[in-house]
């Protein structure tokens, strides 16, 4: 599996909110693509056709460490980490 770097602007774009950033696990980017669309939709509430996935902030590879903007971690090792910290 590869990290991929997915960003969603959902509803919350007509507020001025900033859009989320997710990571996640995958073998290419449309699966990257589909498993961060669900997760959005599913965690924020959200009809599929209300997000938007950014092209310019959805790539391989993790965010870059001089990046201003903060993303979730949902790869797998993550989440085991945060289920065994009582975090998940």
């Amino acid at each position: 599996m590869k990290t991929f770097t997915v960003t969603i602007a959902g509803t919350e774009r007509f507020d001025g909110e900033a859009p989320y950033t997710w990571v996640v696990e995958a073998p290419d980017v449309m699966s990257a693509m589909n498993k961060a669309l669900a997760y959005h939709a599913l965690s924020q509430e959200q009809r599929l056709c209300d997000l938007e996935i950014d092209p310019l902030y959805t790539f391989e590879g993790l965010p870059p460490e001089n990046s201003d903007y903060r993303w979730n971690d949902l790869r797998s090792a993550s989440l085991e980490a945060d289920d065994i910290d009582g975090r998940g």
